[in-house]
């Protein structure tokens, strides 16, 4: 029933997508069409074929399974596009990336500490079919199309998510919970929460953070305004329905980050200005929800010990992994197998006092450590692990830059979304493992490496051009600056 019901939920939407156009079907709006589909396919937990064991249980993030995900199927439909449309005149790939994906499957796979090699394979396979994927998919086609048919695909899925929230929790009509996933559940029956299409509320919350941020992105940028508000409305509801409190904190500093980063783009991050104007202002606000009509989710004062002492213990046997084998970790997907196998070594009770909240073994053994930063560390190893560090800090201190050198608004949209990804991997990578699980990953991965294609800043559309360009041609009219300043883009 779970899969079924997906393919038909996805005929629907492609169905309404192309009637809804009309007359105006054009090959642009199949091609927006074709990308809305793959964004809304994202957000189903059970889109994806297991075709290879690749390892036994216990398993890590990516499962023990290789397997064909959404962006693995499309590739095919891109790959014609690119030899049809295209006729393969295709941009060089970055061979840096390219050096860099094949440098780490390398590091992984030859790694003598990995005892588990089929289940690094795993993301591996995961890894080279979205870098492919991302290539083809970049090369064909405009920016334009890519933000048109992303938000196509998120509002789709906004909508399907806020009604599956209102039917529960908010209803009580739980058989919806299993709809698209058989074995999803709710967190316990004294803080239950929305599961959507996913299998676990952490999981919505983790997703509909992402999609905040790009409705956020369209809002403050005037695309669709007034739809991309309500969008952002919903989403911001869908993420409260969760009850997943570590989502709604990153969405909150994931709001302040793009706020200040663009909102505020003109004055410097610790300036007085972006203090009085964004940080306090927002900080405020955010105390003063919290503490007021979400006061109920951090009012239980025992679940949060209990899941604080667990996550603590959990944090402890990556601690113990890392101190074996710092230097280049036990390998990609693989750090549970490798308590699992260790486990003699690590005396749970004498860790905390506290272990009569769990069987803490059974805890630890089948499921991941509850922090994807930790995860990272202990699997890739310091060596592995500060690449990816350098990445996120080289994100946000170049994102001004980016934005200041660029006159495309869908552009900034994807780097806006991007920015609040970073903000919320940052958050919730810290008290959960949902942001770095296939079905979550996706799509936080999608808007990220969109951002960065470069070729996508060069393109000019008329509706953005005679708003910023137009500003910039009659200040180098008045002036012999061949640079245009900071002042000049922001205004």
């Amino acid at each position: 029933m779970d899969r079924a019901l997906i393919f038909a939920t996805l005929g629907f939407a492609l169905m309404f997508f192309i009637i809804r156009e009309g007359n105006r079907l054009t090959k642009e709006r199949l091609y927006e069409i074709f990308i809305a589909i793959y964004t809304f396919s994202c957000c189903f937990v059970l889109m994806y074929l297991p075709v290879l064991k690749g390892g036994d249980e216990p398993c890590g993030t990516f499962g023990t399974s290789i397997s064909i995900w959404p962006d693995m199927a499309f590739i095919l439909l891109l790959t014609w596009i690119v030899a049809r449309e295209k006729q393969w005149r295709i941009r060089r790939p970055n061979l840096w990336i390219f050096f860099l994906f094949v440098g780490y499957s390398a590091y992984t796979l030859l790694n003598p500490y990995n005892i588990a090699r089929r289940q690094s394979l795993v993301e591996v396979s995961y890894m080279l079919a979205f870098g492919m994927f991302i290539y083809l998919f970049a090369n064909s086609f405009s920016v334009k199309s890519v933000v048109r048919g992303i938000y196509m695909g998120l509002a789709a899925t906004v909508i399907l998510h806020f009604i599956l929230a209102i039917c529960y929790p908010v209803l009580g009509m739980e058989s919806v919970v299993k709809l698209f996933d058989n074995e999803a559940s709710t967190r316990s029956e004294e803080r239950i929460g929305a599961v959507g299409t996913m299998s676990h509320p952490n999981a919505l919350g983790a997703y509909a953070s992402y999609y905040f941020c790009f409705f956020v992105a369209c809002f403050i940028t005037n695309f669709k305004r007034r739809e991309s508000g309500i969008y952002a409305g919903m989403a911001f509801l869908i993420i409260i329905l969760s009850a997943s409190r570590s989502a709604l904190l990153a969405s909150a500093v994931a709001l302040v980050g793009i706020v200040i980063f663009y909102v505020y783009r003109r004055y410097k991050l610790l300036s007085l200005q972006s203090f009085l104007k964004g940080i306090i202002p927002l900080g405020i606000g955010i105390a003063l929800l919290i503490t007021g009509p979400l006061s109920f989710l951090f009012a239980d004062l025992e679940d949060l010990d209990e899941m604080t002492t667990s996550r603590l213990m959990h944090y402890y046997c990556g601690y113990e992994i890392f101190q074996d084998h710092p230097l280049v970790g036990v390998g990609m997907n693989t750090h549970l197998v490798y308590l699992y196998e260790n486990s003699s070594a690590i005396i749970f009770e004498q860790v905390f006092d506290a272990t009569d909240i769990w069987q803490p073994e059974e805890f630890m053994f089948n499921n991941p450590i509850h922090n994807i930063w930790i995860i990272m560390i202990v699997e890739l190893g310091i060596i592995g692990f500060l690449p990816i560090l350098a990445f996120v800090i080289w994100y946000i201190a170049t994102f001004k830059r980016r934005i200041r050198h660029s006159l495309n608004r869908y552009y900034n949209i994807l780097n806006i979304s991007g920015l609040g990804v970073i903000f919320c991997w940052l958050i919730h990578g810290n008290s959960d493992y949902a942001p770095l699980t296939p079905q979550v990953l996706e799509l936080s991965l999608f808007l990220i490496a969109l951002s960065l294609i470069s070729a996508y800043a060069k393109e000019e559309h008329p509706e953005f051009e005679s708003v910023e360009a137009s500003k910039r041609r009659a200040l180098d009219s008045d002036t012999s600056q061949d640079e245009p300043t900071m002042e000049t883009v922001d205004e």
